[in-house]
């Protein structure tokens, strides 16, 4: 137990270092390349954060543990709107452009219908996990040629200046291993301490392991709000969202085939639309303040403790 202990907290050392190295390195790429810090937090920081969800739930499917691999994904979703955006805005007001706010968000609320859709009789068969695996590669791609087409507009303009972005690049690597290995220290002994108290592997997947790989997330936010840039974590969420809906889901669906159980279905499906339709709410009406953090966060707590009590009333 103390060892379990030990090794969260060098987890979340590594985590908040690597935390505070995406940010910088973020900002000055986003800089140099003349991206906005949206599109580069959409992007790059969200493709490097979800690593550690893309890793955790592909070992589960590879074993056959879909309360894990599925809950993890949909647990994040849900973490990451509640806990982490709920979190920044409490701390700084967050600014929205909301064209692309909103053109990212179509992305988002579609994985979310697809996943619902193609689960819908609570199994995910290979040949859909695989379209939705299509699908991210199609939403990388768009997201690609977005980045060229404003680069190509701020470079016309004003000619870039690239001179610190290979010390950025290696910073934001060195960050993304950082938070990799802290993640996994972290997951594997949220796992140990939750397996000892006999909690079912949903609520795992859920909780614990959606915790604890959202914390890249959580610490990118905290260190963005802190840092006066709190827009770069709004885009790091949706991308986030978006790349555990087809890419995570997607692939540990093609390892092996995914099955849910009605409470995973009805709760954490009824849930992640709610955190959907709050988030998109709060940005198009710009209450990305403190009242509207604490709304998320209160949600949140609200869900957490539903599925605290849900093994206690027999919902698994």
């Amino acid at each position: 137990m103390l060892y379990d202990v030990v090794l969260i907290l060098i987890g979340l050392g590594l985590v908040a270092k690597g935390g505070d190295l995406f940010v910088d390195s973020s900002v000055c790429i986003g800089h140099a390349l003349r991206v906005p810090r949206f599109v580069i937090g959409g992007t790059l920081v969200s493709l490097a954060t979800t690593t550690p969800e893309l890793v955790v739930s592909a070992m589960a499917s590879s074993v056959g543990d879909t309360g894990i691999a599925l809950g993890n994904a949909i647990g994040s979703c849900i973490c990451n709107i509640g806990l982490i955006i709920g979190t920044v805005a409490m701390l700084t007001p967050v600014e929205v452009e909301k064209r692309d706010f909103l053109s990212r968000s179509a992305w988002m609320v579609s994985a979310a219908v697809l996943v619902v859709v193609f689960t819908w009789h609570r199994t995910l068969s290979r040949p859909l996990a695989i379209l939705l695996l299509a699908f991210s590669f199609a939403y990388l791609a768009w997201d690609y040629v977005g980045i060229r087409r404003r680069r190509r507009q701020a470079v016309d303009s004003e000619p870039p200046d690239t001179s610190g972005l290979t010390r950025a690049v290696t910073l934001f690597a060195f960050g993304a291993v950082l938070i990799v290995f802290g993640s996994r220290l972290l997951v594997d002994s949220g796992r140990a301490l939750a397996a000892a108290l006999g909690v079912p592997s949903i609520i795992i997947g859920l909780s614990v392991v959606a915790i604890g790989t959202s914390l890249p997330e959580l610490v990118t936010g905290v260190s963005a709000a802190r840092k006066g840039v709190p827009d770069l974590s709004l885009g790091n969420i949706i991308g986030a969202n978006i790349l555990n809906l087809f890419l995570i889901i997607g692939l540990s669906g093609t390892i092996n085939p995914l099955t849910l159980d009605r409470f995973t279905q009805f709760y954490s499906y009824g849930w992640l639309a709610l955190f959907f339709a709050a988030f998109i709410g709060l940005a198009t009406t710009g209450r990305f303040h403190r009242g509207g953090g604490l709304l998320l966060l209160g949600l949140y707590v609200v869900y957490v403790a539903g599925l605290v009590v849900a093994p206690m009333m027999g919902g698994l």
